[in-house]
């Protein structure tokens, strides 16, 4: 079967690699496929038999977030418009789309929320970042339609790639100490594979619809801190500081929060708690831990 991962970026990249393994897999970007045309991802989809198409692809901000608040029509275009066009090109050819968006559209420790919650950090709220108001709206303008939607937060993997968490904290010197549900890139992998696996090979029927992607047992950054200490990963200048002290540096206001996993847990693809991930992702990035590695992120740390 042919599956096509739309977007080379963070996720896209570490999809290619899992899905590669069992099925014969299109990656491409806007360049080498202009997704953004309807006409020509169709073209696409009939011409190499697409089985099923992953978008990867969205807005998130270089570094971070806040270059949303200054660029909100290509945010906008990008976590809204296109994710419904790709759709609508997959509702037309009849494949399955999966799209993977955020979790941080809800802020607050009330509940751990579900994926029936009212987002509290979204599109109506006055102090979402524009980002989160982006994924809520597409959330909204796919809610009704045939397409899976992962909600995955804070993504970590076992690389030094600039998009970990593990790799953004080490670079932080002032860090706020609040609880959150993460998700491991490689954990996702796995469950978007068999996943697919089920819908495509076993003919396991899935609701369409939102699903929490995050390991179960959410930590506090203190206790992720600690596990990159007891590793010998530290930066030394690590202060903490409050989330008001953090607002006095930034543009966009950030989402905390933990989400449930209930949803996938009863579908028997429940992820790995985020201790177990965790350790097993710094064991990985001290093992890739060479000179050239390290001189590259000092060199990031410091720009």
């Amino acid at each position: 079967m042919n599956i096509l991962i739309l977007g080379k970026g963070y996720v896209g990249s570490a999809l290619n690699v899992c899905l590669s393994k069992c099925y014969n897999v299109y990656f491409v970007s806007k360049k080498e496929l202009n997704y953004t045309n309807r006409c020509s991802l169709i073209d696409f989809i009939d011409k190499k038999s697409i089985s099923a198409v992953i978008n990867t692809c969205g807005y998130t901000g270089r570094p971070n977030v806040d270059a949303c608040e200054s660029d909100k029509e290509n945010t906008w275009y990008y976590n809204v418009n296109v994710p419904v066009n790709i759709q609508k090109a997959c509702k037309d050819t009849l494949v399955p789309m999966i799209h993977v968006s955020s979790g941080c559209i809800y802020n607050g420790y009330d509940r751990m929320y579900t994926e029936t919650d009212e987002p509290n950090f979204g599109l109506l709220s006055a102090n979402s970042s524009w980002y989160s108001k982006t994924k809520h709206a597409c959330e909204m303008m796919l809610q009704d339609r045939p397409v899976y939607i992962f909600r995955i937060r804070m993504p970590f993997c076992s690389t030094w790639s600039e998009r970990n968490i593990l790799t953004k904290l080490l670079k932080y010197d002032n860090i706020i100490d609040e609880k959150n549900s993460v998700t491991n890139l490689e954990d996702l992998c796995g469950y978007i594979l068999y996943f697919l696996i089920d819908i495509l090979d076993n003919n396991i029927q899935r609701s369409y619809g939102i699903y929490n992607v995050i390991n179960p047992e959410p930590l506090m950054t203190s206790e992720i801190v600690e596990t990159l200490t007891s590793y010998g990963l530290v930066n030394p200048n690590w202060s903490k500081i409050t989330l008001d002290q953090l607002y006095t540096q930034t543009i966009a206001k950030r989402s905390n929060c933990v989400l449930s996993d209930d949803k996938i847990s009863s579908l028997g693809l429940k992820l790995p708690p985020t201790k177990q991930s965790l350790a097993r992702c710094v064991e990985s990035m001290l093992e890739t831990k060479d000179d050239k590695l390290i001189q590259k992120f000092n060199q990031q740390k410091s720009s």
